[in-house]
């Protein structure tokens, strides 16, 4: 029942929906929950008190890790879907402190993302929305010299997680690094 307004929009009543899908998944086995949509992580705290398992419910859990990483002079470059959506409260509920040295920029204003995932259009232009991501990435880099490192709210930013490293030479982080880092802690090999 989450569709993309409500889940950006902060719909409180979609708690109760997806915390009985997560414990839905306890039950039939899962040794972890992670989150897709980098605007779960509204429910952060409520679920990881529920639940018996670790709960990550959005690329943002990985901010402050990150940011330990960086020199005191840095900062972390963060992109979102919608920048006026990644309030304060959010952050909070993932560990990200009111004055922690991030900067942010959203794809609100990009025409293709924003038909294909804000407005749910019903298809994407792939180059376009490629153009635009790598675009803005690279925008927020040269605006701010000082970020360090890159990290991608959105879980539609992914597959050009390489293209933005390859043009901004910085780390890139996004909801498959968080499931490849958790996957690795719950299924030891």
């Amino acid at each position: 029942g989450a569709d993309i307004p409500r889940l950006i929009g902060g719909d409180p009543t979609l708690l109760e929906p997806i915390l009985a899908a997560a414990r839905e998944l306890v039950r039939d086995g899962c040794r972890a929950i992670v989150g897709a949509c980098g605007y779960f992580a509204r429910f952060q705290r409520e679920l990881a008190e529920a639940l018996p398992v670790p709960v990550f419910l959005s690329s943002l859990c990985q901010v402050p890790m990150v940011l330990g990483a960086l020199q005191p002079q840095q900062r972390l470059g963060i992109l979102c879907a919608k920048h006026s959506s990644l309030d304060q409260p959010m952050l909070a509920a993932v560990g990200i402190r009111e004055d922690a040295p991030i900067v942010v920029a959203g794809m609100e204003h990009c025409p293709g993302f924003r038909g294909a995932i804000l407005e749910d259009q019903g298809w994407m232009d792939l180059d376009l929305v490629r153009d635009e991501v790598v675009g803005t990435a690279v925008r927020l880099v040269t605006d701010h010299p000082e970020i360090g490192a890159l990290l991608l709210e959105c879980s539609d930013m992914p597959p050009y997680a390489k293209q933005i490293q390859d043009a901004t030479g910085l780390p890139v982080w996004d909801f498959v690094t968080l499931i490849d880092w958790i996957h690795s802690s719950v299924v030891r090999r």
